[in-house]
């Protein structure tokens, strides 16, 4: 949930529960204002009452009044009734329903003979405009609410704007980019304040990661060198006539050693120039030609491990990539599939709609995926590999969005390419 709706919903459930307790309060504060004033009405009317009858010296006669009606009862001894206001429903015959009156009582004498006469005051005039103003009231309410919320919203909206656009080019943004990082300026002092502390923090990562990406790619370049003459010295000693047998051997270790290690320096290269997206040039290339490439290449190792190939393809797929990020992947998921098959095993590389698969006969059981794609992680105890192939395969799927899948199903590993439309891959 965002921020601004979060908010938004606070302040709509507080708006809602006083909104909810100031009516019910506004209705019973506008009730009792309108008995009082009633209250005073009917104590008005009561000395009017008392003056005209004891003017007409007659307890029968009462002046008329549509909107009242008055009750006149002798006491005759009998006990009396209490003073008070009260409210009542009359059934009135005429309109076939019940009305709502307030009702004052009180006992006064009339020629030395005692009475008590109620006052009742129709209320259903006062209540239709209660009701009529209950309503308005909510009306108003409800609009001043829609109208702050509108406003409220669109003013977080404005002001927010800013920090929402910071987000989206943290998102997009690329450290190989050499555009500026702009970011815009805002009213509100935190968002300025972010974005200032957040434009100071890419300018260091940015230098921080030139120069080790400088650093990385110098200390390989030059530790070429010294390897290449550390190779070249142990060939000239393995080529040496004077040296035992047990000389010779060492001499084969360490030339052996340090062939590894130039390889895995080059290997160890190519995956930080891969993250490091340095491998721009991209053009539209055709998967089937480097895999008929590949498994031309690698047609002797294949014969002599015995191993019977299937090639189907079903599609004149295109991507558009660096043509040699391209050769690599495939290369590395061919290989894979030689070095960890079996003598005699069988390869199948089958090639259909946008997806490429390349399966292999290999260990009888499933390789556990959530190391598969481990730098230095080998599934296999051939001194040759190095742990790195399938980092490497990972690293330019990642690059380019491909998705790779791994699955053992009928005694064969396969691994599965799945590329989008060319027109969306690039870099």
């Amino acid at each position: 949930m965002k921020l601004l709706t979060k908010t938004s919903l606070n302040y709509l459930s507080v708006t809602l529960f006083v909104f909810l307790f100031a009516t019910i309060a506004f209705y019973y504060l506008l009730r009792h204002q309108v008995n009082q004033n009633i209250n005073i009405e009917l104590i008005k009317r009561k000395t009017a009452i008392l003056n005209q009858l004891h003017s007409l010296h007659s307890a029968t006669q009462t002046p008329p009044n549509q909107n009242e009606k008055i009750l006149i009862t002798p006491l005759n001894g009998l006990k009396v009734p209490e003073i008070k206001f009260s409210d009542t429903l009359i059934f009135q015959f005429h309109e076939k329903k019940y009305v709502p009156f307030r009702q004052l009582g009180f006992v006064t004498e009339i020629n030395n003979e005692a009475f008590y006469i109620q006052i009742y005051k129709s209320l259903e005039e006062t209540d239709n405009l209660i009701i009529r103003v209950f309503f308005i009231m909510i009306a108003l309410v409800i609009l001043i609410i829609i109208v702050l919320l509108i406003t409220v919203r669109h003013t977080s909206l404005v002001a927010w704007n800013v920090f929402y656009d910071t987000v989206n080019k943290i998102n997009n943004y690329d450290i190989n980019s050499h555009e500026d990082f702009t970011l815009k300026q805002s009213e509100v002092k935190e968002f300025d304040d972010l974005n200032r502390n957040l434009k100071a923090m890419t300018e260091r990562i940015k230098k921080d990661y030139s120069n080790m990406k400088e650093y990385t790619e110098n200390a390989s370049h030059e530790m070429q060198t010294p390897l290449a003459i550390i190779n070249s010295k142990m060939e000239i000693l393995l080529q040496s006539e004077n040296l035992s047998e047990k000389q010779m051997k060492a001499v084969a270790d360490v030339y052996d050693a340090s062939n590894r290690l130039s390889k895995l320096n080059k290997t160890l290269l190519l995956l930080a120039r891969i993250e490091n997206r340095q491998f721009p040039d991209s053009k539209m290339i055709k998967p089937s030609h480097i895999i008929n490439l590949q498994l031309e290449n690698l047609e002797d190792l294949i014969i002599s491990k015995e191993i019977k190939t299937e090639v189907i393809i079903k599609s004149d797929l295109e991507i558009l990539m660096n043509p040699f990020l391209a050769e690599i992947l495939l290369a590395n998921l061919i290989k894979n599939a030689i070095r960890h098959n079996v003598s005699g095993g069988d390869l199948k590389v089958k090639m259909e709609g946008n997806s490429i698969c390349i399966s292999n006969t290999g260990i009888d059981k499933e390789i556990d995926t959530s190391k598969l794609f481990e730098r230095f992680h080998k599934n296999s105890t051939s001194p040759d590999s190095l742990g790195l192939g399938l980092a490497i395969v990972h690293k330019i799927c990642e690059v380019y969005k491909f998705k790779i899948n791994y699955a053992f199903k009928n005694q064969m590993h396969t691994f599965c390419l799945d590329f989008k439309s060319s027109a969306d891959i690039g870099l």
